[in-house]
């Protein structure tokens, strides 16, 4: 008796940050401050040391005021660039979702939620 074994192998499909998709519902603290916990408010780094200042009690009003966010155009929003070109963080391009995440934000017109 002869038993063949058949096996997969599955991919995970990564997409770009589609700028043309309607935003899907993000919260600033509960999506994106988490992130930026991780991967940007490390010492040295957007933890006081280098603007914005992104820890959790500064992130939101450092973003805003200090130029990084453009809800009449969300892609020409520097915190998008940064991400989508790859300049930041340092360790390592964010996942496509985490930057579609920023984007689709700053699309719903990057509430304080």
């Amino acid at each position: 008796m002869l038993v063949g074994l058949m096996t997969g192998c599955y991919y995970d499909v990564v997409l770009p940050p589609d700028p043309n998709a309607p935003p899907q519902n993000v919260s600033f603290s509960g999506d994106l401050q988490p992130i930026f916990d991780t991967k940007c408010a490390t010492t040295g780094c957007h933890d006081g040391a280098h603007a914005p200042n992104l820890t959790a009690d500064e992130s939101y009003n450092a973003l805003m005021s200090g130029g990084f966010v453009n809800t009449a155009i969300p892609t020409e929003s520097i915190l998008y660039q940064v991400l989508q070109q790859g300049r930041m963080p340092p360790t390592g391009k964010l996942p496509s979702s985490d930057i579609q995440m920023v984007l689709d934000w700053i699309k719903m017109g990057a509430p304080n939620n």
